[in-house]
């Protein structure tokens, strides 16, 4: 009984932590206001402090997997929580713009730390119930988004950007109850049983990244999708006879059932499996798109709140399905998916932006709907063609 509260903690504590990165990697981005008015930044350089506190914290998670993997410190998530909250807090005190951008890159590699280690930890812990540990473990973070904002504006329009510096409280307090749990004696041991395993299922190199290819394609069109319904979903709405009040209620809806479509697709994946989640929700995900782009009026709002739910349907079932393909490199499999596609699809939508300007909104929205077949036929040709691993990395108390 002991052991099992001890586990349960262990998860919770995990999970707070990924809030509490997520909290800090969203820290700044929305504060750039405030930043603005004392270093007088360009338009442009506040986007370039976004984008690096983004690919700090995305396009390297598979570089940092990859090490975690050798590596297999656990300890490295107190570490990592410890490093975010102390070098984003202090980001109020910088008075020039090029160590903006040095505080805030450095700042968010903790997450590419932390978003692999944490979930393949998560994972393993949860024995039988992968799929709803995960995705309790995602839900939680991706709410750090919504409640960062309510929290560091207040602050800064009452007391200034240099109260910033109280907010790393709530990081070292996380950072101790990691600590407490005995986070950094969970070790991850292969064994050599399923090493041989591997062997004989032919799982070359080759043979690693051409499944881990299709399953990070997959979620670069839904990447490609959430962001075009954040960025354009507004003015689609306003375009066709919908107030801009309805359109924001609309938009912070599907915000929330994005949450409530991780924590949903994580149960049915531990029931179903994970590979009849990925057809279920790539079937629907296509046709409400399709729905939506080609409807008006009220189909227009319930397709997207609905597009919110769905998307992320498949968020933990592609992470297991990723451990399966590389169930001796988890760390790095997981970084890849949580990390890669978010980068590319962000470059990918500015090319549909650029579509857009030219030839019309409208126009680029409908013929983006037929990109959604894709993730679909790779859906139905994974579960036909490729026969998963299901053992995963042992983890043990020491």
């Amino acid at each position: 009984m002991k052991k099992l509260i001890k586990k349960n903690l262990q998860l919770i504590a995990v999970s707070t932590g990924h809030f509490t990165n997520d909290f800090y990697m969203n820290l700044i981005p929305p504060a750039l206001f405030a930043f603005n008015a004392s270093l007088g930044l360009t338009l442009a350089q506040q986007s370039m402090i976004a984008f690096i506190i983004i690919t700090g914290g995305s396009l390297l998670q598979p570089v940092f997997g990859y090490f975690l993997d050798k590596i297999g410190k656990s300890s490295y998530l107190i570490y990592s929580i410890v490093w975010i909250s102390l070098l984003m807090s202090i980001s109020g005190f910088i008075s020039n713009y090029y160590l903006l951008i040095i505080i805030s890159g450095l700042g968010s590699l903790a997450s590419s730390v932390y978003h692999p280690l944490g979930s393949s930890i998560t994972v393993s812990l949860s024995k039988g119930s992968r799929g709803k540990s995960l995705s309790i473990f995602m839900t939680i973070g991706s709410f750090a988004a919504t409640f960062t904002p309510m929290i560091s504006i207040p602050v800064i329009n009452q007391f200034g950007l240099k109260y910033l510096v109280f907010l790393m409280i709530p990081g070292f307090l996380v950072a101790f109850f990691l600590k407490y749990t005995g986070i950094e004696k969970i070790k991850c041991l292969f064994s050599e049983k399923r090493k041989a395993e591997n062997n004989n299922l032919k799982n070359t190199s080759k043979h690693k990244v051409k499944w881990l290819s299709f399953i990070v394609f997959m979620c670069v069109i839904k990447v490609l999708f959430q962001r075009m319904i954040v960025v354009f979903g507004v003015q689609l709405m306003m375009m066709n006879g919908i107030g801009i009040i309805t359109a924001g209620i609309v938009l912070s809806a599907h915000m929330f059932a994005r949450s409530i479509g991780t924590l949903s697709g994580g149960y049915l994946s531990d029931r179903f499996g994970e590979k009849n989640v990925l057809i279920l929700f790539n079937l629907l995900s296509f046709i409400i798109y399709a729905l939506m782009i080609f409807s008006r009026g009220i189909w227009i709002i319930i397709g997207i709140i609905l597009l919110g739910f769905i998307f992320n349907g498949t968020a933990t079932a592609n992470i297991t399905i990723t451990h399966h393909i590389l169930p001796d490199n988890i760390n790095l499999g997981t970084g890849t998916i949580m990390g890669l596609p978010g980068t590319i699809g962000s470059f990918l939508m500015l090319i549909f932006g650029k579509f857009a300007d030219i030839y019309g909104l409208m126009e680029m929205a409908q013929l983006s709907a037929c990109l959604g077949l894709i993730p679909l036929l790779i859906s139905l040709y994974i579960s036909k063609k490729y026969d998963f691993i299901a053992e995963k990395p042992v983890l043990v108390q020491t």
